[in-house]
């Protein structure tokens, strides 16, 4: 038998009109320094006010780009070098504008954490500029607005204190272990003026007495809650696995960085059953394989400014979900910028399904005209 002909039909050929070329006219830098309206305290440092670098990016369309990024004088003068050969070049074309400042790979980029954070931070304001351009919201150019409100966590302090102090000095307020009631106290203070249903306590990662005593009473005084742990990594293995045995009944969200290295992390993980984060030891593309290989982490804190800026983050989320990790949104003490570009992305990309890290309602003052405030522990979309 002959096989059925088939009749050809005359094919149009669909065009898109061209997208206007939108060229960069100029990029200015500003420090600033924000007074906290608290005292964080952690293993880290102990701080009173956050510094960043605000980025206003402007097209020739006259539309003006918000970003932002760490504040230290290597990232402002990084992104300042970057920002000049910015200059002239089409927004529009962004892996051409990562190339030129950071390379095509890591390996290529030889100004490490740093460099990725002052490229985050232009890029941010890129995204923002060719948002505005379309008359978009970054969720809708980046997937869609499919939440309208994000749940957010407040960061808790290891300790409350009347001003910035010495490590000596705040292992010795530690030392006394009555001093836990008044992280409790201000933790009960954010649920009353912000509705909080979750929480990140920063631990010094001097005394597991304090964070055991401590992660107790908040539960008992907040049963509801979700609670992050995070040492940042300062606990050694042997002492984060013994003192995270202890913790494992609670209920935890997960442990954050409870120890270094992705060594330490798998051996952690593999003593207990609280699932266990990072956003130290897993902060770019080559790092993800081994977590996933050594079962090292169960949650990935993807964070704009350690990552290299929101495509990074969305890539990272992707290929976290597709092999059984869950990606997270990581941020400590930003302007309301970033604050804004964490909830877009969390309500873009289906694959980040925790609260947010926030802390803006902890700043004193912001570089928006507009507050963005924490209602019934959520924040609204812009």
């Amino acid at each position: 038998t002959s096989r059925p002909r088939h009749r050809l039909v005359p094919r149009t050929l669909l065009q898109q009109a061209a997208v206007a070329k939108l060229g960069i006219t100029s990029v200015r830098l500003t420090r600033v320094s924000i007074p906290l309206t608290m005292v964080h305290a952690g293993s880290m440092y102990v701080i009173q006010k956050a510094e960043r670098t605000v980025v206003e990016l402007t097209l020739e369309n006259g539309i003006v780009g918000l970003g932002d990024t760490w504040g230290t004088p290597e990232v402002f003068g990084l992104a300042k070098q970057f920002a000049k050969g910015w200059l002239g070049k089409d927004v529009l074309d962004r892996t051409a504008l990562r190339t030129a400042t950071l390379g095509k790979s890591n390996y290529d980029n030889k100004t490490g954490r740093n460099g990725r954070a002052a490229f985050a931070g232009l890029d941010l304001a890129a995204w923002d500029a060719v948002a505005q351009s379309l008359k978009l919201s970054l969720a809708e150019l980046v997937g869609g607005r499919r939440r309208e409100t994000i749940d957010v966590v407040s960061t808790l302090p290891a300790a409350i204190l009347p001003k910035a102090v010495s490590r000596q000095e705040l292992t010795a307020h530690l030392d006394v272990l009555a001093n836990t009631k008044l992280v409790v106290a201000f933790a009960q203070e954010q649920v009353r003026k912000f509705g909080f249903r979750n929480f990140k306590l920063k631990s010094a990662a001097y005394s597991p007495e304090w964070d055991t005593k401590l992660l107790h009473e908040l539960k008992d005084a907040i049963p509801k809650a979700r609670i992050r742990f995070d040492p940042n990594a300062n606990y050694g293995p042997a002492t984060a696995i013994a003192l995270c045995k202890r913790l494992d009944d609670l209920g935890l969200e997960f442990f954050e960085d409870p120890t270094g290295e992705m060594e330490g992390l798998a051996r952690l993980r593999a003593a207990v059953k609280t699932p266990v984060a990072t956003n130290m030891w897993v902060v770019k593309d080559e790092q993800v394989a081994p977590a996933i290989r050594r079962h090292a982490v169960d949650v990935v804190l993807g964070d704009l400014f350690m990552w290299g800026g929101l495509d990074a983050v969305r890539r990272m989320a992707k290929v976290a979900k597709t092999f059984g990790l869950q990606p997270a949104l990581h941020s400590v003490y930003e302007t309301g910028i970033s604050t804004v570009a964490n909830l877009h992305l969390a309500s873009a990309i289906p694959e980040f399904e925790y609260p947010n890290d926030a802390s803006l309602h902890f700043m004193s003052a912001d570089v928006l005209p507009e507050p963005q405030t924490v209602v019934d522990g959520k924040m609204q979309l812009p």
